[in-house]
């Protein structure tokens, strides 16, 4: 599907509404640097280029809009039981933090095209948990590599830490299917292997003949090493502090990184989108590859900064699209748009609610799939409650059904009885 915004388009905002209003199947390949959890804040220093860019990667129920939960459960129940896995497994703040990517990740995988690809980049906070998510968003067989970047990290101040020091950041590379775009990238060979192409043709073409059979072998017919999925050959700026690329932004990407999952993963005028753009290195490389691109950031600090460092990348051709909200843009023309804002109904009402009781009945409290539950007035109608949030709930059906019309306060009293009865007889049983 054709895009329905221009190329080198740049938001200013949340990702999630940008990425409602973009066409299905309109990217060929994705790159995300998200937050990732490490309940941390970051700041630019001052008296570097991201001077006053800042963002806190800490995540609560308090910072999610309370229907994503059940705009995750309703349609991807899979996804959900992993969100819920992690919130006994965790704690709250990493549901939260998975609740936020994945409402985001059903996204992308939309925007996707069939031969599309995606990386996203995390660490060891939530790698695992991301894995499991991806694989029920893109589908396990569409995982491709788990791809380590080694950072190089282990000097100075961080030798002397009382544990292994952390070195690596992990890349999950997923495809939308199975005829995905893929370059093979290779490394120059090692100085010791080209060492033995000694003699020189005519040409001058390194070559070796000392093989049996005095078969000529040429250097320059084998393009190199072939790339694995552990790249330390790419430092980071916490060992490459000095690099002229480095603009201060906390959590800055190394070019060198980014031009080679462009590189690898798209062709020319394909498009390149990345969702959590920061100093736009993702974008800068699809600049300076000949692809086309968008990006979204929430910061208008950050945005700054890229239209700096593109304007620098591009000179007398900077030609950047800076909006503020998805509306600005043309409207989706697939056949899957929506038909504009739905207003706040009986079904977003349930689904508000779901995330508010994080998945459990007000009833039992036991956690039951979305499609499970039934929406509750807490004072019946019957008895002059109001359709308004508050008085809203929602309950198993077995609940709902042993409610039926009498207040809540009541309903609740005769479930302690029947909780108490239950336990009674349990230990009753046991005695036995």
């Amino acid at each position: 599907m054709e895009p329905n915004w221009r190329n080198r388009t740049l938001w200013t905002g949340d990702n999630l509404p940008v990425m409602r209003g973009m066409n299905d199947e309109s990217v060929d390949l994705i790159y995300l640097d998200p937050p990732f959890n490490s309940k941390r804040d970051y700041e630019a220093p001052i008296g570097s280029a991201a001077a006053g860019a800042a963002f806190k990667d800490t995540w609560t129920l308090s910072d999610l809009d309370l229907a994503w939960h059940a705009e995750i459960a309703e349609p991807e129940p899979a996804v959900y039981r992993i969100i819920e896995a992690s919130r006994h497994a965790h704690g709250k703040g990493m549901m939260s933090y998975l609740v936020m990517m994945s409402v985001r990740l059903l996204e992308m995988r939309r925007l996707l095209k069939p031969t599309g690809s995606i990386y996203l980049h995390c660490d060891p906070t939530a790698s695992h948990y991301l894995k499991a998510i991806m694989d029920a968003v893109f589908g396990s067989g569409n995982f491709r590599r788990e791809i380590v970047w080694n950072l190089q990290t282990a000097s100075g101040y961080k030798s002397q830490v009382r544990d292994w020091v952390r070195g690596h950041d992990t890349i999950l590379f997923y495809a939308r299917g199975r005829n995905f775009t893929f370059n093979k990238r290779f490394l120059p060979h090692k100085p010791e292997y080209a060492a033995r192409f000694r003699k020189t043709d005519e040409r001058g073409r390194r070559y070796r003949d000392d093989r049996p059979g005095g078969r000529r072998q040429y250097l320059d017919d084998t393009p190199g090493v072939a790339l694995t999925d552990v790249w330390s050959d790419i430092m980071s700026f916490q060992q490459h502090s000095t690099a002229p690329e480095r603009t201060g932004y906390p959590t800055q990407k190394p070019l060198a990184l980014l031009d080679r999952i462009v590189a690898a993963s798209s062709n020319e005028e394909d498009i390149v989108f990345d969702p959590f753009c920061g100093c736009a290195t993702a974008l800068v490389a699809a600049e300076r590859l000949g692809r086309r691109w968008a990006g979204v950031d929430l910061s208008s600090l950050a945005v700054e900064l890229v239209r700096r460092r593109l304007r620098d990348e591009m000179g007398i051709f900077y030609d950047v699209h800076h909006r503020t909200g998805h509306r600005e843009e043309a409207p989706r023309t697939d056949e899957a748009a929506p038909e504009g804002i739905r207003p706040y109904n009986h079904v977003e009402n349930k689904r508000y609610l779901f995330g508010k009781q994080e998945g459990h009945c007000a009833g039992c409290g036991e956690f039951y799939p979305f499609r499970m539950f039934e929406v509750d007035h807490v004072v019946p109608r019957s008895r002059g409650g109001g359709d308004d949030l508050a008085n809203l709930q929602l309950l198993c059906g077995h609940c709902n059904r042993t409610k039926a019309a009498r207040a809540d306060s009541a309903f609740k009293d005769t479930r302690i009885r029947e909780l108490e009865a239950r336990l009674a007889r349990l230990r009753a049983s046991r005695r036995e």
